[in-house]
């Protein structure tokens, strides 16, 4: 057994700090950390297959009322490709680079969200974990707004943001934020994928004024829309009012309680606080190493919408305690 690191006092982005981590079997986290092809592969499998029977239901329902919640349903399921693509940019979900950098971008295409960007934001997320202004993937803090939730969970920007960065990315501009995480080898090759996102986005729009047709429209821009505050509620869950600027993924994380139906598209991922504690062991794995060392972590969270209610009582409360978090540990 390995000894538990001692924490380190919050404040301050020390490249040379310590995090918590619990005590566990390292063999253990050596087996935890095999990859497995067969394991994904079943995953996007399952996931292609509610992607082609949601989106029937969307064709037979087109000309009736029912399209809507088909559309939504449809959406979220989409929406869940971010699960797949999180998975993959972490060089995880599969034992052969080439399954693993295929669904990458293919899941990163049908989620809108540049490829080697996502990876070195994610990996520098990681890194920095919740600290201001070090975590690239920390869109907001504390304390929150209801009207910053709101457009945060809501995507009201959505398509207008992913491609304004694409554009930007595409023409070779990177902010000096993102220089300091995508390394200078990387950058042209991330331009020549925005390019491409954008060659196939504006190609489906191109083809649907050409051809007057709708389908571009009804199975991907509309849905990814509407669907998409359902995968953002999970995300929410992540780290959302959480501790900020602590060396503790206890207090900056959280996890959450799902069913089977919601850990198979979530990729696992409700184990958050373990994902973040241990990246490099593949979500399959995830349940297993709970099982190891949950008795040194919080009690997983009630789940999506319980937690999500959570969190708007927190933003509520930080209207007149604006240090006020849910972290469980202190």
């Amino acid at each position: 057994m390995s000894a538990a690191v001692p924490e380190h006092e919050e404040g301050i982005d020390d490249p040379f700090a310590v995090w918590f981590a619990p005590q566990v079997n390292q063999d253990l986290i050596r087996r935890l950390m095999r990859r497995t092809n067969l394991r994904a592969l079943a995953t996007v499998g399952v996931w292609l297959l509610l992607c082609v029977l949601t989106g029937a239901l969307v064709v037979l329902s087109v000309h009736t009322l029912w399209v809507i919640p088909a559309m939504l349903l449809y959406g979220a399921i989409l929406g869940f490709s971010y699960a797949a693509s999180h998975e993959c940019a972490h060089g995880t979900a599969f034992r052969a680079r080439w399954l693993n950098e295929t669904v990458f971008w293919l899941t990163s295409l049908v989620f809108m969200e540049e490829p080697l960007y996502r990876r070195y934001a994610h990996a520098a997320h990681h890194t920095h974990t919740w600290f201001n202004p070090s975590d690239p993937q920390k869109p907001y803090g504390n304390p929150m707004s209801l009207s910053r939730y709101a457009n945060a969970t809501l995507g009201v920007t959505f398509y207008f943001d992913a491609v304004r960065q694409l554009a930007r990315h595409s023409a070779g501009r990177f902010t000096a934020e993102e220089r300091e995480f995508i390394p200078d080898t990387e950058r042209p090759r991330a331009s020549l994928n925005s390019r491409a996102m954008l060659g196939v986005y504006f190609g489906l729009v191109a083809y649907g004024i050409a051809f007057q047709s709708p389908w571009p429209f009804v199975l991907y821009f509309i849905p990814r829309l509407l669907g998409g505050p359902i995968v953002t509620a999970y995300i929410n869950t992540q780290h959302m009012c959480m501790a900020e600027d602590v060396y503790d993924h206890r207090r900056t994380t959280r996890s959450i309680r799902c069913n089977a139906v919601e850990r198979l598209l979530y990729w696992n991922m409700n184990f958050h606080i373990e994902h973040h504690l241990f990246p490099a062991i593949p979500f399959h794995a995830l349940p297993a190493l709970n099982a190891e060392i949950a008795t040194q972590l919080p009690a997983a969270n009630r789940g999506v919408i319980g937690t999500n209610i959570d969190i708007v009582r927190a933003i509520v409360r930080q209207r007149t305690d604006p240090s006020f978090n849910l972290s469980p540990v202190h």
